[in-house]
């Protein structure tokens, strides 16, 4: 009986890419899970939970920020305005009419020599001029209306928020916070997405950073309603708590910081602030 001893198998210079290919995706794969678990704040920054006198702390210098002014300086941007900072008042209004309303509005404009901001200087002095005209029309429902600002530049982002506050009458006061985020070298407008990407958070990690403070704040509206205080009820399940829904946000002192205002739902003046 003849036995066939098996031929020596020669491996293809094909097959030797394609194993080592698979090995490098494979070591480069490894690689990136132990940074993720073990370097945090390196390549990959993790979310962490904001304590509640952290955050405590964080939500009072929020609302002390508004001075209606531009904080720092920006290297190497030019001004339309040269005589102006690169965010000023443009439109101020401090009439009183008792019985009919009150103003104390700081509108805002961006001086910097760039035609994409021209419309969001138009879409900004449009939608709170037209609000204050309209009160100014209605007589006699006692309204009381402040607009405030701030803005700065940081990670050559230009960052301008507004607080408009209103109460009509015996109502509660409605509160609303717009941010703009303006990337200086691009030259355009920065969403959540991007700066996430910017500041390399991973994007995973933020979005259940937020799903978990919006689901504690939810819990306590919920029992804060069961004895009967009225309280704006969140929803943790709502789409408008996904990164991409998220449209208002700011950087400061190197923290994200992402507003969720409900005053544009109803009247109300809370928001949750979700710091990272």
């Amino acid at each position: 009986m003849n036995v066939l001893l098996p031929q020596n198998y020669k491996i293809k210079k094909k097959d030797i890419i394609v194993y080592s290919i698979a090995i490098i995706v494979c070591i480069i794969s490894l690689i990136i899970i132990v940074m993720r678990q073990i370097l945090g704040e390196g390549i990959f920054k993790k979310a962490q939970k904001t304590t509640e006198e952290e955050l405590s702390k964080l939500k009072t210098e929020f609302g002390n920020m508004f001075q209606n002014e531009f904080i720092g300086d920006i290297q190497g941007i030019s001004k339309d305005n040269q005589s102006k900072n690169f965010v000023f008042t443009t439109y101020a209004n401090e009439e009183n009419v008792p019985g009919n309303y009150a103003l104390n509005v700081n509108i805002p404009q961006i001086n910097i020599m760039d035609e994409n901001l021209e419309k969001i200087n138009d879409e900004i002095i449009k939608n709170y001029k037209k609000k204050v005209n309209e009160i100014i029309n209605t007589e006699g429902k006692q309204i009381v209306y402040s607009v405030e600002y701030t803005a700065y530049a940081e990670n050559d982002i230009l960052f301008l928020i507004i607080r408009s506050n209103e109460k009509e009458g015996n109502n509660a006061q409605r509160s609303i916070i717009k941010t703009y985020h303006y990337d200086l070298k691009n030259k355009k407008e920065i969403t959540l997405e991007e700066i996430i990407e910017k500041l390399q958070y991973d994007e995973n990690e933020v979005q259940n950073k937020i799903y978990q403070e919006i689901k504690s704040q939810e819990q306590k509206s919920k029992q804060m309603q069961q004895v009967g205080l009225g309280i704006y009820v969140r929803d943790s399940k709502s789409d408008k708590y996904k990164i991409e829904n998220s449209k208002e946000f700011f950087v400061h002192n190197g923290k994200l910081n992402i507003i969720y205002s409900y005053g544009e739902e109803t009247l109300t003046s809370e928001m949750d602030i979700v710091i990272i």
